[in-house]
C-alpha cells in the first residue's frame, strides 16, 4: 500500500518558550484563579451551542436544470465518523435538488485518491467535492478533472496559494485550527496554566499539521509553564498508533493530557494510554468530536473534553457551494462560509443529547432550520 509522504518520522518534543506580557491565562498558578480569568471566559463560551447557523446569503438560479447529475464525495479515508455525517447530510441536501451522490474512499493513500478523482473524471461527474484532502497528494487528477470542466470543491483544507480559487476550484476550509486552539485553551485553564501534553498529530497532509501549530502557538502564547511532546501518527499507520502513543508517554512520564487530534484516533490513542499503564494518570482530549467519543466522555471513560466542528451543517454548506458552483452563479467567487464549532466537557455533556439523530441534525451546535434556509437559496422552498 502507498503511503502519504507527509509522515513525520518519530515523536518531537517541543518545550514552549515564555510568553510576552499581556497575554492571559499562562501566568495563573492555580485553578481557582484560572477559573476567573478571560480564558476560563472563553473556555466557557465554547461550552455553548449557538443561536444559529451562518447560512450564506444569495439565491441560486438554474437549479433545476441540475437534476439527474451525479455528484462524486471523495472523503480522504472513511476510517473517520465525521465524514459519514457529513455524506449523510450531502445525500439529504442533494436529493432535495434531485441530484445523486456518488461516495469513493480515498483511503488515505496518494494512489486511491488519485483512482477516485479519475473514476469521477471518466464518469463526468458533475461535480466533484474533496474531504480533507491536499491538492497536492494528487495533483495530476486534481487538475486533470477541472481540464475535464468539471467543478472540484475542496473542502477540510488550509488555504492553499499554489491553487487558488476559480470557476472551477472552490474551497471550504476547515475548522481545524479553531478546534485544536479549543483544545489547547481548555487544557490551558483545566491545569492552572502547568499542563504537560501529548498531542497525537494526524500527518496525513500539511493540514492537520497546522492545525497542530495552531495549538503550540495558543499554547505559547497562554501557556509559558506547558510542555508540549507532538506525537507524529497517520492514517497510512493506523495499526501503529497504539504502540506509539504508550511510547511517547513512556518517554514523557509526566504527561498529565493527551490529545487525540480527530476522532478518529480517540480508540487507539486509548489503547495506547492503556498499554503505557497511563490510564488512571493523564486526561483525554480530541478533536473532531463525533458520537462514539461523546458517549466515551458521558461514561466518563478516559475523554473529558473534546472539540467538534458541525459536520452535518458542512455537508449542507459543501451542497450550497457545488450548487454555485455547477450553475455559475458565484463566478470564481464562492461566499465565505464559517463552519461552527463546540468544546464539549464532562461540565456539559449531561446535557447534549447522544443520539445519531441529534448528531445527524446538528443540533448538538444551534437551531436546525438551517437546512429551510438553504432550500430557500436554492428557490426550493
Amino acid at each position: 500500500m502507498s503511503t502519504i509522504k507527509f509522515v513525520l518520522v518519530g515523536a518531537t518534543t517541543l518545550l514552549l518558550a515564555a510568553c510576552s506580557s499581556g497575554t492571559t491565562g499562562g501566568s495563573t498558578s492555580s485553578g481557582a484563579s484560572a477559573a476567573s480569568s478571560p480564558l476560563a471566559t472563553k473556555v466557557a463560551e465554547l461550552e455553548k451551542a449557538g443561536d444559529s447557523y451562518p447560512v450564506p446569503t444569495g439565491q441560486i438560479s438554474g437549479v433545476d436544470a441540475l437534476k439527474g447529475k451525479t455528484v462524486y464525495y471523495i472523503p480522504i479515508t472513511q476510517q473517520s465518523p465525521q465524514f459519514a455525517v457529513t455524506q449523510a447530510a450531502l445525500e439529504s441536501a442533494f436529493g432535495k435538488v434531485g441530484i445523486k451522490l456518488q461516495v469513493c474512499n480515498g483511503n488515505a493513500t496518494p494512489t486511491g485518491i488519485a483512482a477516485c478523482l479519475t473514476q469521477a473524471t471518466q464518469a463526468k461527474a458533475g461535480a466533484i467535492i474533496t474531504d480533507a484532502i491536499p491538492y497536492v497528494i494528487a495533483a495530476n487528477a486534481f487538475s486533470a478533472a477541472i481540464a475535464a470542466g468539471i467543478p472540484v470543491l475542496n473542502t477540510n483544507q488550509t488555504a492553499d496559494s499554489a491553487h487558488p480559487a476559480a470557476a472551477r476550484l472552490g474551497y471550504v476550509y476547515a475548522a481545524g485550527s479553531a478546534q485544536m486552539v479549543a483544545v489547547a485553551d481548555w487544557i490551558i485553564s483545566d491545569s492552572g496554566g502547568k499542563a504537560n501534553v501529548v498531542i497525537n498529530q494526524s500527518t496525513d497532509g500539511p493540514s492537520p499539521v497546522a492545525f497542530v501549530a495552531a495549538a503550540k502557538d495558543e499554547f505559547t502564547k497562554e501557556c509559558p509553564g506547558c510542555t508540549v511532546t507532538i506525537n507524529a501518527i497517520s492514517s497510512a499507520n493506523f495499526s501503529l498508533i497504539p504502540s506509539s502513543t504508550s511510547s511517547a508517554l513512556l518517554k514523557n512520564p509526566n504527561a498529565k493530557y493527551v490529545v487525540s487530534e480527530f476522532d478518529q484516533y480517540l480508540q487507539p490513542t486509548l489503547g495506547g494510554v492503556q498499554q503505557a499503564g497511563k490510564i488512571a494518570a493523564v486526561k483525554g482530549v480530541s478533536g473532531a468530536a463525533q458520537l462514539s467519543g461523546l458517549k466515551m466522555m458521558s461514561a466518563k471513560n478516559f475523554l473529558y473534553a473534546s472539540v467538534g466542528q458541525a459536520s452535518a451543517y458542512q455537508g449542507w454548506v459543501d451542497a450550497d457551494a457545488v450548487l454555485r458552483m455547477m450553475t455559475g452563479t458565484s463566478g470564481d467567487k464562492l461566499p465565505e462560509y464559517t463552519i461552527p464549532i463546540r468544546l464539549f466537557t464532562r461540565d456539559n455533556i449531561g446535557s447534549v443529547p447522544l443520539t445519531s439523530a441529534a448528531e445527524a441534525s446538528g443540533e448538538w451546535f444551534g437551531p436546525t432550520d438551517y437546512t429551510g434556509s438553504f432550500l430557500k437559496l436554492w428557490g426550493l422552498s
